[in-house]
């Protein structure tokens, strides 16, 4: 039996494309195989299907060329950006630019900049929204992620 877990993710919800992120992503494990799945399954039915999706190889151990979420396959393609961003691409031509934090971020950092970069208009790229919540003066509450 395999337990896939809710993924910690949120996106932008009037999908907008308003900021420079359409949402945030902190995957548990750097394992793309076993993360994008709950991911993928996760964002279908508020962007549509997700036919691509690109990353950038070093933020992963080993990158599939493809996988199969809900018998539908899903390309993965690999850049040289940022080890921070991901793509993520439907069938209607629609892309999708998510933040993903590293696995290994202290929760508190993690959980603003999850809410950060799902925030419509957010304009902070991905280093500053990574950087420790004092340093970007962010005091408010911020809404849980999964566990």
């Amino acid at each position: 039996m395999v337990l896939r877990r809710v993924p910690r993710f949120r996106i932008d919800p009037s999908l907008s494309h308003s900021g420079v992120f359409d949402g945030g992503w902190w995957p548990r494990s750097r394992r793309i195989e076993r993360e994008l799945p709950g991911l993928v399954q996760a964002l279908w039915p508020v962007v549509g299907p997700v036919l691509h999706v690109a990353v950038e190889r070093s933020a992963w151990d080993g990158v599939p060329e493809r996988i199969t979420v809900g018998g539908h396959v899903v390309r993965i393609n690999c850049f040289s950006s940022s080890a921070h961003t991901m793509s993520v691409g439907g069938g209607h031509q629609d892309h999708f630019l998510l933040l993903v934090v590293p696995p290994a971020t202290r929760r508190s950092v993690a959980l603003a900049a999850v809410a950060s970069a799902a925030s419509p208009g957010n304009s902070r790229p991905a280093s500053r929204l990574l950087a420790s919540p004092a340093r970007r003066g962010r005091s408010q509450p911020l809404p849980p992620l999964p566990q």
